[in-house]
């Protein structure tokens, strides 16, 4: 391996943990992100004061048509023939506004939610509830606990892929169909029994590194200095030679300080 090659290898080794760091950070706070967006359109304050507008207009019409009858300004008929009118454009300039405010809200929801303020946050929690759900189960492994500890762990990675799904593929009515959550829940059951094997898989094999640097630890730390001193006792008692002995030390060292470089 050339060193511009191990140089690289080096790196790799240095930013992975750094991209994992990362990554498990996003999922942990992704649900505080929605502070940064709002949680109503900007439209409508603007749509608000055409209501009230809308509103105080018909109501001093009708005052207005009630004091000119009491002042026989106009007569009955008169005043009927206003008042229906006045009610059926009310109610037709009411509704025009209130389209106007469907439409807003159209297009400040996002995936059949109010708004992708409120869809990050709960998104945002359903990324943390996995995340830990994961962690748990990977401590559950590592502490050697019984399946009924596994159960609750897998549960937890259940219930958030659901909601994972459904949040990114569904919209709030599609809940209302039977056959979309049936859809949903076994496609979450297969991706978690899928994430509890691989969980389970990284976690033995994480064990297995764990156990290789304890040994190699031991060695550094226990075994090596017991055989370097028998070694040195060898020596003065005449069974190796010093140049041999020097040199299969130096060996032993420099290749353990290679493999326990990048630890």
């Amino acid at each position: 391996m050339t060193k511009t090659t191990e140089e690289k290898e080096n790196n790799r080794i240095k930013i992975l943990p750094f991209i994992k760091g990362v990554l498990a950070f996003l999922l942990v706070t992704l649900s505080l992100f929605h502070v940064f967006f709002d949680s109503k359109s900007n439209k409508l304050p603007s749509n608000n004061e055409k209501y009230d507008s809308a509103i105080a207009h018909r109501n001093n019409s009708q005052k207005q048509y009630l004091e000119d009858l009491k002042n026989r300004v106009i007569d009955i008929d008169e005043y009927y023939i206003l008042t229906n009118q006045l009610i059926k454009s009310s109610k037709e300039n009411l509704k025009l506004i209130n389209d106007e405010m469907r439409q807003i809200n159209r297009e400040h929801s996002f995936r059949g939610r109010s708004s992708f303020h409120f869809w990050i946050f709960v998104f945002g929690l359903i990324t943390a509830l996995f995340f830990f759900s994961c962690k748990s189960l990977h401590d559950d492994f590592s502490r050697g606990s019984t399946f009924k500890f596994h159960f609750v762990s897998s549960s937890g990675i259940l219930i958030s892929i659901f909601w994972l799904i459904h949040l990114t593929f569904l919209t709030q009515k599609d809940f209302n169909h039977n056959k979309y959550v049936l859809i949903i829940l076994v496609s979450a059951l297969l991706f978690s029994v899928f994430t509890y094997f691989l969980v389970k898989y990284y976690t033995y094999k994480d064990d297995i590194i764990y156990k290789q640097l304890s040994f190699l630890e031991r060695i550094r730390a226990l075994h090596y200095p017991k055989i370097a001193l028998k070694a040195k006792y060898a020596e003065k008692a005449g069974l190796i030679e010093k140049s041999d002995l020097d040199n299969d030390i130096d060996e032993f060292q420099d290749d353990l300080r290679e493999v326990i470089r990048n630890i």
